[in-house]
């Protein structure tokens, strides 16, 4: 039986007392921006705690503590850090055993990462516009597709025979096929149809997954203008 989605704080509720010393990340459950940091979280085996925000009704101590509003956000003491890339890097670094860092240590190679992951960031808005069912939607996300498969006609994963920083960091937007959008098409993409099913085995992808039905639950009230974030 699939845990009950979590509550999401809005505007109102007091502030949760935090714990000197431990992380907290401010999150929203269904968000796959945020996902990548917890993807993060995961890998590093990290303690933590999480503190889910209504995005449509966000409280006011949130705001001011961070003022464009966004998950995720990390917080430790007096620290606050934003935006998905940068707190997923800082999590790599601060929380990663010497040398096992998930992206490159050496400055040409981890370039060459963050360029990788710069452009398969054209997929998710291509994504969305599928998702919310847009004019010629379905044509550009197929379209943008191409260079993923591509990449992955001569490696397992996206940059490697093993599970890497740039596929956690692209991953949460694949989970969510079929639920906020369409199937691939059978046949046309069979490298990523492939990772896809690799990536769902990957023990860190199973511990921050979210059962499809849940998905699609919640996308159906975000695409009617009617979203709710703590659901039954």
């Amino acid at each position: 039986m699939s845990p009950s989605p979590p509550h999401h704080m809005k505007s109102g509720e007091a502030f949760p007392p935090k714990t000197p010393g431990k992380l907290r990340i401010y999150s929203m459950q269904y968000c796959p921006y945020a996902q990548r940091t917890r993807l993060m979280l995961a890998l590093k085996n990290v303690d933590h705690e999480v503190i889910n925000i209504d995005l449509k009704d966000k409280p006011a101590w949130f705001l001011e503590k961070y003022q464009a509003g966004t998950v995720p956000v990390l917080e430790i003491d007096d620290k606050v850090i934003g935006e998905s890339l940068i707190t997923a890097e800082y999590i790599d670094e601060m929380y990663s055993k010497p040398g096992k860092q998930s992206l490159p240590t050496d400055p040409y190679k981890k370039a060459q990462a963050r360029l990788l992951i710069y452009e398969l960031g054209k997929i998710p808005s291509k994504f969305y516009g599928f998702a919310r069912q847009a004019e010629n939607s379905e044509a550009e996300f197929h379209s943008s597709l191409g260079y993923l498969e591509k990449l992955l006609s001569s490696e397992k994963f996206i940059s490697s025979k093993a599970v890497s920083y740039v596929d956690y960091m692209i991953w949460p937007w694949f989970e969510r096929i079929g639920t906020w959008c369409g199937e691939l098409p059978k046949g046309k993409f069979p490298n990523i149809t492939r990772w896809i099913s690799d990536m769902k085995k990957d023990p860190v992808v199973k511990a921050c997954s979210t059962p499809p039905e849940i998905f699609k639950k919640f996308f159906d009230g975000f695409r009617s203008n009617k979203t709710v974030y703590d659901l039954e």
